[in-house]
């Protein structure tokens, strides 16, 4: 891609920030809150690569502070039928055209908010199949759309996962996520040295910043801003989508 007008530079910047603060206040949150904002900033395919590759460096970067939490058996479960789900949604990245991915893209994550929301009232057993579902509904919306998070959370919630736990558990997900999605993908984003040390700098000083957030706000009541946030970035980037048809 060419190099990104200032303002567009700028909203990949804040992005990202406010990716990183989310996903150490809430132990998830960075594709949901960023990706939106990384594609109207870059575009459909490269906004969702920086997603990528930001989101391996912020879920690694937590790993190491919330390892000991880590949910072993229920890691499990969700990883590998995410790493599953990766090959539908790397084919689908290779069929359909921008504008059409960009919508797309917006509508799997608006869907994924919707189904998040609505799981909160769901009650089920924790079972192999359900933790199964929700890691392949991560995988594939982690490929296609950059944000494997919301069918982590439905499972999540439906399951009554305890939150520190979740928190621990999704950053090892998400980082193997993001890597198989890179390699289904095979492509890295084109972005110039600059670039990259400026989002990688906001990328620990958004944790920094979340590490102080987390003593003072609980993280499912967090978790809303960061699912409010990431809708009004879904619909804008549905409404720039229908804009390029």
């Amino acid at each position: 891609m060419t190099d990104p007008q200032w303002w567009q530079a700028a909203l990949a910047a804040l992005a990202v920030l406010a990716g990183a603060v989310a996903v150490h206040t809430t132990g998830m949150g960075f594709a949901l809150l960023s990706s939106p904002f990384l594609v109207m900033a870059l575009g459909p395919v490269e906004g969702i690569l920086v997603t990528n590759v930001c989101g391996i460096a912020a879920a690694l970067l937590n790993l190491a502070v919330v390892r000991r939490d880590l949910d072993w058996a229920r890691a499990a479960r969700v990883v590998p039928a995410g790493l599953v789900g990766t090959i539908p949604g790397a084919l689908l990245v290779l069929w359909l055209p921008a504008p059409v991915l960009a919508i797309a893209i917006s509508l799997l994550v608006l869907a994924g908010l919707l189904f998040t929301m609505g799981a909160r009232r769901l009650d089920v057993p924790n079972s192999l199949w359900v933790g199964a579902g929700g890691g392949f509904a991560s995988g594939l919306m982690n490929v296609t759309a950059g944000v494997g998070g919301p069918g982590l959370v439905v499972y999540a919630l439906a399951t009554r996962w305890e939150h520190r736990s979740f928190a621990a558990t999704a950053q090892l997900h998400f980082a193997v996520l993001g890597i198989a999605a890179l390699v289904a993908k095979w492509s890295l984003p084109s972005l110039p040295a600059a670039g990259w040390a400026v989002l990688l700098a906001l990328l620990v000083v958004g944790l920094a910043g979340g590490t102080v957030l987390a003593r003072r706000v609980d993280g499912p009541r967090a978790m809303r801003w960061v699912v409010m946030i990431a809708l009004v970035g879904a619909l804008l980037s549905l409404g720039q989508g229908l804009l390029r048809l």
